[in-house]
């Protein structure tokens, strides 16, 4: 592209996805027009201290055929997937870097920069991109690019599998516009650094797979609009929801589901805590595609909590007996789990969800007072929110000796909706909510959840038949553990049912 600032969507695929998506030859709406395959071969530069590296910017020299370039790129915003980086590219063969080829902007900072010390090649990556250029209806157009290759750093390698959506011309809404039907039944998950981070990892041994992640801090602070706390909020939800999409499709980490499931938890909070200045009905296709994911993601998690919190922690050989069939069930949920992460929904729902968020999809087309919300600076309008959600965990919460278990359920929800809404504009509120009340509302989480936890061992278990010679062993094991647990929630009501008042 033309020397700016490039805004692209980048997703990284497995080798199946990359095989398809290579064959790719029409879309349905669109206009796609194949440009052909390129050999690129790309090498890093940086000082021998990774001075470039500490500022974000990357410097690479690429080879394709007979002609070369030299691009830097510098510091600019990645959130999840979506990157918009200033750029800038010069006709170049040389076989080290040249600052003095690049525009006087780029030069001059680089130049300082280096300071004089050499600029040494680090790594290397060979791709081979296959382009195409996408036109939609309205106009705008995307150049579609699938890398497939290897990163080098020494005698470490990584492959590359990626693709990339970068907007020539018109609105990045187009990003998505394009990337939806593209992926349609490829597994994916979005990229969250460039190239040049990837092979800096790889430099330095840090290539993993995709673990389970929790929660990042959305970062907000009183400077903020309500609509600027809005967009951060939602993207800190998004990178965990992706993030644990990825890792579970890599593994059957227990914590990959747990930390999916709060992921999307924390999601639809969001989406409710803020439908105030949102459009009527306009996050109402993510919150039911959000409450459809929980559901799926629920069973898993629920297996296992009853395995590895509830039974393995009891001894004797019946025990024993039970974990073996249940172990059955946990791989089946599992099973199941995998199959819905890789179903078309799923990645439609991820691009539908960012595209939401980096697009503005809560903005009404005819709401002219929307803009007075969306601007007003977000501290009062935390403090409204917290102390609405406060004011309805109270009201059920006065007395928790005469709540009912599903009452119970339902104070439950209420302090996780005040818990999330907390973890979101904790930096905005005052220390003495933040020394006193968060702790607490922490506190009641716990033994709400504690107790949930035991009632859904119960409904599980009473769902257990068993056959053949373990039986007796099994139904032995199941009234021990429904006893026993019964038991500690009692207990459990009884020493802590004071930690469920504000």
């Amino acid at each position: 592209m033309a020397d700016g600032v490039e805004a692209e969507l980048k997703v990284a695929v497995d080798a199946a996805g990359a095989s398809r998506l290579a064959r790719l030859a029409s879309l349905a709406g669109l206009d796609v027009t194949p440009k052909g395959d390129k050999r690129l071969v790309s090498t890093y530069f940086d000082t021998p201290d990774l001075a470039l590296r500490a500022k974000g910017i990357s410097l690479r020299l690429r080879r394709s055929g007979r002609s070369g370039e030299q691009t830097v790129k510098f510091s600019g915003s990645f959130s999840l997937g979506l990157a918009e980086r200033p750029e800038f590219n010069v006709p170049y063969n040389g076989r080290v870097p040249d600052l003095s080829r690049l525009p006087d902007e780029a030069a001059v900072e680089l130049t300082r920069l280096v300071d004089g010390r050499p600029l040494v090649p680090l790594f290397s990556m060979r791709v081979t991109r296959r382009r195409w250029d996408i036109a939609t209806p309205g106009g705008d157009r995307v150049e579609m690019a699938l890398d497939r290759g290897t990163a080098t750093a020494g005698s470490r390698r990584a492959d590359i599998r990626e693709v990339e959506f970068e907007l020539v011309s018109g609105d990045r809404r187009a990003l998505f516009e394009v990337a939806r039907p593209a992926l349609a039944g490829v597994a994916f998950h979005f990229s969250t650094e460039a190239k040049s981070d990837l092979g800096y990892a790889l430099l330095e041994g840090e290539i993993g797979a995709a673990e389970p992640t929790t929660a990042v801090d959305a970062d907000l602070d009183d400077d903020m609009s309500v609509e600027m706390a809005l967009q951060q909020v939602l993207r800190s939800c998004a990178l965990q929801i992706s993030a644990n999409v990825a890792a579970l499709r890599a593994a059957d980490d227990p914590e990959g589901a747990h930390q999916l499931r709060v992921g999307l938890r924390r999601l639809r909070t969001a989406l409710k805590v803020f439908a105030s200045v949102m459009a009527p009905g306009a996050a109402e296709p993510l919150g039911a595609e959000a409450r459809r994911l929980a559901a799926e993601v629920a069973h898993t998690r629920d297996m296992d909590v009853l395995i590895d919190e509830l039974v393995a922690p009891l001894e004797g050989d019946d025990i024993a007996a039970l974990i073996v069939l249940l172990e059955k069930r946990r791989k089946a949920a599992r099973a199941r789990l995998a199959t819905v992460l890789a179903e078309r929904s799923t990645g439609d729902f991820l691009i539908d969800l960012l595209a939401f968020t980096e697009a503005r999809g809560w903005l009404s087309t005819d709401d002219i007072g929307q803009s007075v919300g969306l601007a007003a600076p977000v501290t009062p309008f935390a403090e409204e929110v917290i102390a609405r959600l406060r004011r309805k965990v109270e009201k059920l919460g006065r007395d928790p000796e005469a709540l009912s278990p599903d009452e119970r359920h339902e104070l439950r929800k209420r302090f996780k909706r005040l818990r999330y809404a907390y973890d979101f504009f904790e930096p905005l509120l005052p220390k003495s909510a933040r020394r006193k009340l968060l702790p607490r509302v922490k506190a009641a989480q716990d033994v709400l959840g504690v107790l949930n936890d035991i009632h859904m061992a119960h409904l599980m278990l009473d769902d257990v038949h068993a056959a053949g010679p373990k039986a007796g062993a099994v139904e032995r094991a199941i009234g021990y553990c429904l006893g026993w647990h019964s038991a500690r929630a009692e207990a459990i009501w009884e020493r802590r049912s004071d930690d469920l008042t504000l």
